[in-house]
């Protein structure tokens, strides 16, 4: 199976996030933070409206953040998109995690 190459996929959902203009910046970065990628911004009557797409793992807890963030005057919602490639760095946890729990050592590398 290794030699087969095979990856973890995870879920990307396509996020639309509309917050007083005031914290558009503190959004932006907060989705760049979550590994977003954003697709688009628009201005409506004194809110922004960002569009991104975010790994569904890094979503999880944002609705909490984004009320702490806008002082509770933000609010998202969210769709599955597409699935994509968990990145190296975060496989290699993610397999070494699992080995763990089936108490698998690590092997020595020679």
């Amino acid at each position: 199976m290794e030699q087969a190459k095979p990856t973890i996929l995870e879920p990307v959902m396509s996020v639309e996030i509309t917050v007083p203009d005031e914290f558009a910046g503190s959004i932006m970065g907060d989705l760049n933070s979550r590994r977003g990628r954003i697709q688009g911004m628009d201005n409506k009557g004194g809110n922004t409206v960002v569009k991104a797409e975010v790994p569904m793992a890094e979503m999880l807890t944002y609705g909490v953040d984004l009320t702490s963030m806008t002082q509770g005057r933000g609010s998202f919602n969210m769709e599955m998109h597409h699935y994509d490639a968990v990145p190296a760095a975060l496989q290699e946890k993610i397999v070494e995690k699992a080995k763990a729990a089936r108490g698998e050592v690590k092997e020595e590398e020679e």
